[in-house]
């Protein structure tokens, strides 16, 4: 039986998101089922077309919806999004419907205020032995890190002028 285990990787560097969706697709490629929600994404979809491609087995959600800068929510709004993202994420693993569930972005949530850190650290207490969590955001959660089995800090050494 496979042991599932808590991931975290934080920082200011890029390749987060990147290296989680990494994790999913090697996983999917062992013939497991990965779901990926999306919390404070509210401007980017280019994760989203290609991983279509990947589903059943891959599946991602992101219940923000689409705008240029959080200004133009109100803090109410985008509350609300990003507790149904979590209520989903609980729900996925009171279930065990998949073998890899990755939250990106949710330490930033946690971080603004938006999602209670308590709770999540609860949840990720409740996980099924052989589930596999990925969590990530540019902000370090203490209380995730206390109970992750992995935690890396993705940090920027050096980025070209070009971006």
């Amino acid at each position: 039986m496979r042991k599932g285990n808590i991931y975290l990787y934080y920082g200011n560097g890029k390749g987060k998101t990147t290296l989680a969706i990494g994790q999913g697709v090697r996983a999917v490629g062992e013939g497991l089922n990965v779901v990926m929600v999306q919390f404070f994404d509210f401007n980017n979809n280019k994760e989203h077309v290609s991983l279509k491609r990947l589903e059943p087995n891959f599946r991602a959600f992101k219940f923000e919806k689409q705008r240029d800068s959080v200004d133009e929510a109100g803090r109410e709004e985008i509350e609300d999004e990003l507790k149904l993202a979590f209520k989903f994420s609980r729900k996925i693993v009171e279930t065990g419907e998949c073998e890899m569930l990755i939250l990106d972005g949710i330490c930033d949530a946690i971080i603004a205020g938006f999602i209670d850190e308590k709770e999540v650290v609860d949840m990720l207490k409740d996980v099924n032995d052989d589930m596999d969590i990925i969590i990530s955001g540019n902000n370090k959660s203490e209380g995730i890190a206390e109970i992750a089995d992995f935690v890396f800090s993705i940090n920027k050494e050096k980025y070209s002028e070009k971006e």
